[in-house]
Order: structure tokens, then sequence, then C-alpha cells
């Protein structure tokens, strides 16, 4: 009986070394993660990117709504889908799935999401007024618009923060193409008019989902290593 205890706090205390071990190379490899990030507070950094792919989600959740709306009242029927489009952004080079993002540096993704956040700030300016003096749009579609616009903000403001924290140098002067599709969402042509707000959406949709997508897989490879 007192070999079989023995034997037994034996074990026990090779199992508490073990975890005693492991938290200890996890603390240890969370500081070196911060050390190489420059940044004091892992845990808070952590934290940061979970703040802006939140924010990146309900921006997502307003434009699909907004995005519906314009199809059902606006565009169903009039073949919009079969024109061919073209976005103000184009000429940033964006990648369109995760395999491509995974080859861009950590800096250049970041600095791209800042670029097409940016890129939308003067259209999603426009888009409530716009949406209320040329849809007639109800309130609770003008209050979505208008949080969309806020959203875009706030999630511009977050990337800045994340990289002042990480030490990473964003582009603020992003090279693309200026929007000029104002004219058209204020044409008195009924149909140029429709397309025009269904090909912002249509545009603004693909940049925001890529911004999420490219958010998601930078927060994976910063805090998680593995992707």
């Amino acid at each position: 009986m007192h070999l079989s205890l023995s034997h037994q706090w034996s074990s026990w205390t090779v199992l508490l070394l073990l975890v005693s071990n492991l938290l200890l190379w996890e603390n240890t490899a969370s500081a070196m993660r911060a050390k190489l990030l420059n940044v004091h507070n892992y845990t808070s950094y952590g934290d940061t990117w979970n703040q802006a792919i939140k924010i990146s989600q309900d921006m997502n959740q307003y434009i699909s709504d907004l995005s519906t709306h314009v199809k059902i009242f606006y565009a169903q029927g009039r073949g919009f889908e079969r024109r061919t489009t073209r976005c103000h952004t184009s000429s940033l080079s964006s990648p369109e799935n995760k395999e491509q993002a995974q080859q861009f540096q950590l800096e250049v993704l970041l600095g791209l999401s800042h670029s097409l956040l940016q890129a939308w700030l003067n259209p999603l300016h426009h888009l409530w007024a716009e949406m209320c003096d040329r849809l007639g749009s109800t309130p609770p579609t003008l209050y979505k618009a208008l949080m969309l616009k806020e959203s875009n903000i706030k999630l511009l403001d977050a990337i800045k923060n994340i990289a002042k924290k990480g030490n990473f140098e964003i582009n603020e002067k992003a090279n693309y193409t200026a929007w000029s599709e104002l004219g058209f969402l204020q044409s008195p042509n009924r149909d140029t008019r429709y397309f025009a707000f269904y090909n912002l959406f249509h545009c603004l949709k693909k940049d925001s989902n890529n911004v999420e997508m490219y958010l998601k897989l930078l927060k994976c490879r910063l805090i998680r290593s593995k992707c």
C-alpha cells in the first residue's frame, strides 16, 4: 500500500511539472511574439484584433441587408447582373481568396485593408443622402446606411490602432482611382440611377468581404502562428 501511494504521488508530481512547464512555455512564446511585434500586452493586442473583426462583421451585415433591399426593390428584373461592372478599387491589387492572401506580407495585407476602407469613405459619405433623396428609403434602411458609414470609419481607426501597437507602417495615401459615380446616383434616368446603386453595393460587398478575410487571416498568422 505504501509503495502504491508513493507511486501515485510521484505520478502527480510529474504531471504537475509537465503542466507547469507547458504554462511556462506558453507564456514565454506569447512574450516572444509580443516582443517581435513590439507589443507590451499581448492579450490586449489580441483583443484589439477581435474588436476590428467584430466591426468588420457588423459592417458586412449592414451591406448585406442594404444590398438585398436594393436588389429586391430597384434591380429585380432589370438584368443588372448581366452588365459588365468595374469598381473604383480595381486598381488595388487585392487577393481574392485565402490562398492568394497568404502570399502577401503581413504589413502589405494590413495596408491593403486600410486602403480599401479609405477608398469607400467618400462613397459612403454620399450614400445615406442619396438613398434618402433618390430612392425615398425608409428610416430603418437609412439608419443602416448611416451605421455602415460609421462602421467604415471605426474600422479604419481600429486598423490604425493595430498598426500603431504592432509597429506596422501604413501608407495613408494609397494609389486608387477616385470614386466618380455620384452623378450616376443622382441621374434623372431611373435605370441609370438604379444600376449605380446596384453597382455600388456589388463593389462594396466584394471589398468589405475581402477586408474581413484579410483581418481574420492576419490575426491568425500573428496570434496563433498556424492558419
